[in-house]
């Protein structure tokens, strides 16, 4: 599932020949829908992972945080760290004030479309969204926890379902005041509220929070039922995506999220299952690998495709020209990508967890000693949990 989504963010921002057909092209163009299904993937992943992770409980919600930030952070700085080298090697301008909210992952929070998406790592702005979840996550997955055990699946539904509803509520108030009409870059736009401003994504969040605790009922339903619901969903995404009318502002603000909140819940859930034609097909090797190197494939790809010169082969070529552009480029992209993750994605996660471990593991032999008088204990496990210490994303 994280392999389809970073594909259609990719292949968004390269786009694809004009000579394909029409609905293709319109199709590639909303790629971006990637964006809602990752933060609602998140949700689901954290709560599944996490079950029993509380705010009371300083000492493993201190592991958990430092653990997500060595999953996101490394790979996020070191691109940075890249864009600023880029602009100097070539004697570009720097904007000091956009690097700094671009360090600490806030540039999402203003209203500066550019200084969001464009001045440094354009994706980088989906990982202040996502830091923001992580801090909240202590606090609203127990709520939804208990929420969950005690009105079961009735419950569930309804939190899905509330989602859908306040997020299509959103987008229709954007649309009736004129306001999914306007320009990324004005202040007031859908854009700026609906797909880069983190508060409306948290709906995506909650709802995969929720979903974490459906999937007992969802590992019951038929196999026909997951064929079935794992078509509607695809034919659902398909249509919507090659036939939506280009240039319309309440398209362009469904496709940020409030169109797809309930149809990506409830594929999710069935391919959480694991069972169905299409979790079958997210199953096989090669897209189980791609999955893994996703989340450097997202970061890293929006740079390069600026900088290789099949970019704009892909754009204005003529007969396979562009289709060939268009292969050698995402080939380039998933090199890249898998070379990130191994050597800085992966290396990075590993020695900061292990610095983690050694802090908590001194701290707690320390705490030891000064309740037992400096006579010595037992050196305490750094962590009861070791998906504190290996998440997954």
């Amino acid at each position: 599932m994280r392999a389809v989504a970073a594909l259609a963010v990719v292949v968004s921002h390269t786009g694809i020949p004009k000579s394909a057909p029409e609905p293709l092209v319109k199709l590639a163009a909303w790629g971006h829908i990637g964006v809602p299904l990752f933060f609602m993937l998140s949700g689901f992943v954290l709560a599944y992972n996490y079950a029993d992770l509380t705010a009371g409980d300083r000492r493993r919600t201190v592991l958990f945080y430092v653990a997500r930030v060595a999953r996101v952070m490394p790979l996020y700085w070191v691109m940075v760290a890249y864009c600023v080298a880029f602009y100097f090697a070539i004697g570009h301008v720097q904007y000091p004030g956009v690097l700094v909210q671009n360090i600490f992952a806030v540039q999402t929070w203003g209203s500066d479309v550019l200084a969001a998406q464009s001045r440094y790592n354009g994706p980088g702005w989906s990982i202040g969204v996502e830091l923001f979840f992580y801090a909240l996550f202590p606090f609203v997955a127990p709520l939804v926890a208990r929420f969950a055990n005690r009105f079961r699946l009735r419950g569930i539904a309804l939190l899905v379902a509330a989602g859908a509803a306040i997020s299509l509520s959103l987008w229709a108030w954007f649309v009736v005041t004129g306001r999914a009409d306007l320009p990324a870059a004005d202040g007031q736009s859908a854009h700026r509220w609906l797909y880069r401003n983190p508060l409306p994504h948290l709906v995506e969040f909650v709802v995969g929070l929720a979903l974490a605790h459906a999937l007992p009922y969802a590992r019951r339903w038929s196999a026909r039922t997951h064929h079935l619901v794992q078509g509607g969903v695809v034919a659902y995404v398909l249509g919507l995506g090659m036939f939506h009318v280009v240039g319309s502002g309440p398209w362009s603000a469904g496709s940020f999220g409030p169109f797809f909140v309930l149809p990506f819940a409830v594929g999710m859930l069935s391919l959480a299952a694991d069972r169905g034609w299409l979790a079958r097909a997210l199953s096989v090797r090669v897209m189980v690998s791609l999955g893994t190197a996703s989340y450097a494939l997202y970061l890293t790809h929006r740079w390069f495709v600026w900088q290789l010169s099949t970019g704009d082969q892909i754009r204005t070529g003529e007969g396979l020209r562009p289709y060939v552009a268009l292969v050698l480029t995402i080939a380039v992209l998933l090199v890249v990508a898998e070379g990130a993750h191994r050597y800085v994605e992966t290396p990075a996660r590993t020695m900061l967890l292990r610095l983690s471990r050694s802090v908590v593991a001194w701290r707690d032999e320390r705490a030891g000693l000064k309740r037992s008088g400096g006579g010595g204990v037992g050196r305490p496990e750094p962590t009861d949990d070791p998906e504190v210490l290996a998440p997954t994303r």
